[in-house]
């Protein structure tokens, strides 16, 4: 227990010392995320297609600079995980083609903590930047739909998606990696980026057979960030 507070102690003391001393900048951000499952190929099996589960994304930023160029960067995220399966067969009625088929919706809400080595470079107006680092995601909540298509779509299942019963955590662990580009306007900083998440959580609890699914997911964002120091441009020297 003693040696539990003094980690603590010690990790809180060390974060106050890096905020007193390191050029800090907070923002918000906003964006288009394209949420999908890495699906393994096995043989013996015919796993349909999953299509990319769109949605928008948002969040605060903090920059916490540290020297040339170099920064570390967290988030903290509400972004929409998941996945699209829509499966058809063809089907004619007196040489007419009719759309008939299933599809399968899941949505999956989580709240998003990357913490990202970063790297700017360029000048005081025009940069740039590299991200690379770990992810934490906790999913808050989640709903799973299906719906029947016969010339129109006829909703099917619409149930929230239960983790405890299906014996999926909540919990997700990551990696991401993203290049950005920024524009500096008096003293804010305005970005685009875009990253590539991949989880290493499996989202499936298939007994017998083992189909290890994952998150993955791409985001397009822009947003700005705001120097509590104003004398700290983000730029390598």
């Amino acid at each position: 227990m003693n040696r539990a507070k003094k980690s603590i102690t010690t990790t809180i003391a060390i974060l106050l010392v890096t905020y007193t001393f390191a050029q800090v900048s907070l923002g918000l951000k906003g964006g288009i995320n394209f949420a999908n499952i890495a699906i393994p190929e096995i043989a013996i099996i015919n796993i349909p297609d999953a299509q990319a589960n769109k949605s928008f994304t948002f969040g605060a930023v903090a920059e916490i600079g540290i020297a040339n160029g170099f920064a570390i960067q967290t988030e903290l995220n509400y972004t929409k995980k998941g996945f699209i399966i829509n499966e058809g067969i063809p089907l004619e009625i007196a040489n007419i083609p009719l759309p008939v088929g299933v599809k399968v919706t899941t949505d999956l809400n989580y709240m998003e903590l990357p913490i990202l080595a970063k790297y700017n470079f360029g000048n005081e107006k025009v940069g740039g930047y590299l991200t690379a680092g770990p992810t934490m995601s906790y999913a808050s909540s989640g709903r799973f739909r299906t719906a029947a298509n016969f010339i129109i779509d006829l909703n099917v299942i619409d149930q929230e998606f239960d983790f405890d019963n299906l014996n999926i955590s909540k919990f997700d662990v990551g990696a991401s990696i993203g290049a950005g580009g920024t524009v500096k306007l008096g003293t804010t900083k305005l970005f685009m980026d875009a990253r590539y998440t991949h989880g290493f959580n499996k989202l499936d609890n298939i007994p017998v057979i083992d189909l290890d699914f994952k998150n993955k997911n791409f985001s397009l964002t822009t947003g700005f960030l705001i120097p509590l120091n104003r004398n700290y441009s983000g730029q390598k020297a």
